[in-house]
């Protein structure tokens, strides 16, 4: 009897013994000391980064050159500060309180000019956010102007941060290029020209590292004196690829370049297939020595029925002055069809 009862207490105890080593091995127990992880926050780029958007849609040259960030020179006002995407929200949704645009300064090596290509962009505000495909307008500058132009003097950055304040103007992308010797150069395809440049690598470019709409009725090109007079000929001649153009006092001469890529030839033989006429802004101020030749282009598409929408300022020559006094009006000329809510552009991340 007493040797049935120490073998059931025995057995007993090696049941115990068992049920405990179970349990501590069994893999959804807790552990001892619980793992904390530490999250650390990224710190927001600087200004003059480049903020991690990517497009993902290839870009429309097969041979592209590299991107180089540089150090900006903007001397307007700090914006704030972009924080990289995370999410497909929408700007308003995350609580996006940006009120200023980033601009950056860009560079590619162009192999039609055999040099380095500056240009500097002006992101909206909650760029980086929004997840969207911006509308751009490439800005040129006049023969002796840079990329640094249309923000440092003309303040086109700051007009486009005040227009999306109170709803006047809609976000878009500016692009601004620097001059150099090709632009000032009347060298025409099938020689290297400032044209190819702007068409070849210079979209390429930009579509390939901003994200951008990249369709027609997403881009538009303008430009002041020699760029105003870059942006009818590359417009005209490419009418697929600009929904806008514009010229603001824009240099145009008869005889500088042949009547194939002449501006003022052009109006007078140009035929825009059906849909692919774009809006036209042309201005110039009432003093400006090149007035008699732009009012000449005006009255030969005019003429054909075609709108220039010519405005003749009252006051203005050509200078600085005349352009940043009137750089709010362009932006709106440019953005006229461009959606204000930024939540009805195309979707970056298709």
């Amino acid at each position: 009897m007493i040797n049935n009862l120490e073998s059931a207490f025995l057995r007993l105890i090696l049941y115990v013994a068992l049920l405990c080593v179970l349990i501590a091995c069994d893999p959804l127990a807790p552990d001892s000391a619980p793992v904390v992880i530490v999250v650390t926050p990224t710190i927001a780029p600087t200004r003059t980064s480049l903020p991690a958007l990517a497009p993902t849609a290839a870009p429309t040259q097969a041979d592209l050159s590299s991107t180089t960030l540089q150090a900006g020179t903007e001397t307007g006002p700090e914006p704030a500060t972009v924080v990289p995407l995370t999410s497909t929200e929408s700007a308003s949704a995350q609580g996006c309180t940006e009120t200023q645009g980033l601009v950056v300064d860009l560079q590619f090596s162009s192999k039609i000019a055999g040099t380095a290509i500056k240009y500097r962009a002006y992101l909206p505000p909650c760029y980086s956010q929004t997840t969207r495909r911006y509308p751009y307008v490439i800005l040129m500058p006049g023969s002796d102007g840079d990329e640094t132009l249309w923000t440092n003097t003309l303040k086109a950055d700051v007009a486009e941060d005040r227009g999306l304040a109170v709803s006047a103007l809609p976000p878009m992308i500016l692009i601004m290029t620097a001059g150099g010797d090709l632009m000032n150069l009347n060298a025409f395809p099938d020689l290297p020209s400032w044209e190819t440049v702007i068409v070849s690598e210079l979209i390429p470019d930009v579509e390939k590292n901003l994200c951008t709409w990249n369709a027609r009725e997403g881009r538009a090109i303008g430009g002041i004196s020699r760029g105003g007079f870059w942006a009818f000929e590359i417009a005209f001649r490419h009418p697929e690829l600009f929904g806008a153009v514009g010229g603001h006092s824009p240099f145009f001469d008869p005889q500088n370049s042949p009547p194939a890529v002449n501006p003022m030839s052009l109006a007078k033989t140009l035929q825009f297939a059906p849909g692919m006429q774009p809006r036209i802004w042309l201005d110039i101020g009432k003093d400006d020595a090149n007035r008699p030749n732009v009012e000449v282009f005006e009255k030969t598409l005019a003429g054909r029925n075609i709108d220039p929408g010519y405005t003749m300022n009252p006051v203005g020559d050509h200078s600085n002055q005349y352009w940043s006094g009137h750089v709010a009006e362009y932006l709106s000329f440019y953005g006229q069809t461009w959606p204000h809510d930024a939540s009805e552009l195309p979707s970056c991340l298709q």
